[in-house]
């Protein structure tokens, strides 16, 4: 369940030490990593400093509020998922909410059928943006043909695209599969071991592994 979730980092801010601790310890199962903030300035920081799928924000918090904090990140981050949880339903807080294109407006207090759904919405949100998590931190955008790790985005060509999808979703390429790739024309050892090492400085060191009889595979970790 929630499977497009479960290599995204997730950011939380909620200034309420209780409801920050318990919500963290329930949504954090569902997230490769979970991030903490009691206070708007502290999660800008944070959303700055790490890799953030999601973000998760009050709004009356200290420093800054929620709406200032998610106007900032909207200014450079216009597609992120990005859901309020508040207990406030004042109309200009929803007016705001509205114009931040957010993903969905939670009222306090959370219950678990508000969970689950906020987690369907983000879950079918990646699932239908094509981005497809592959194992170690790395994503394919299979909209934009491009492959996402460690908050680097590389370009990949059509053979590339076609073999990380083939990867992500059974964690193993074969070597029939990869000859495919070529269509109408089989490949020389030659040519298969150059586009190997081409597409490996495109991923993170060591993730592309390979077994004589196996093929190309990454480890789901």
């Amino acid at each position: 369940m929630f499977e497009f979730l479960k290599d995204k980092t997730a950011l939380y801010i909620e200034d309420e030490v209780d409801v920050l601790r318990n919500i963290s310890e329930l949504l954090s199962q569902f997230f490769r990593t979970f991030h903490t903030a009691s206070d708007g300035e502290e999660g800008y920081r944070i959303f700055k400093e790490e890799h953030i799928d999601v973000l998760l924000v009050d709004i009356e918090l200290p420093k800054m509020n929620g709406i200032e904090l998610i106007k900032k990140i909207r200014k450079t981050h216009k597609d992120l998922p990005v859901v309020v949880i508040s207990a406030y339903t004042k109309t200009d807080y929803l007016l705001d909410s509205i114009e931040l294109h957010l993903d969905k407006y939670i009222v306090k207090p959370l219950t678990s059928r508000k969970i689950h759904g906020m987690l369907e919405i983000l879950n079918q949100d990646f699932m239908e943006e094509g981005v497809i998590p592959c194992g170690n931190s790395v994503v394919f955008n299979e909209k934009n043909n491009s492959v996402d790790f460690d908050s680097m985005v590389q370009p990949l060509t059509r053979k590339e695209a076609a073999f990380l999808k083939i990867l992500c979703r059974k964690k193993i390429v074969s070597y029939d599969e990869i000859t495919a790739l070529w269509e109408d024309d089989i490949p020389s050892e030659n040519a298969i071991r150059s586009f190997i090492k081409h597409l490996r400085k495109k991923l993170p060191e060591n993730f592309l592994k390979n077994r004589n009889s196996i093929g190309y595979y990454v480890e789901d970790i």
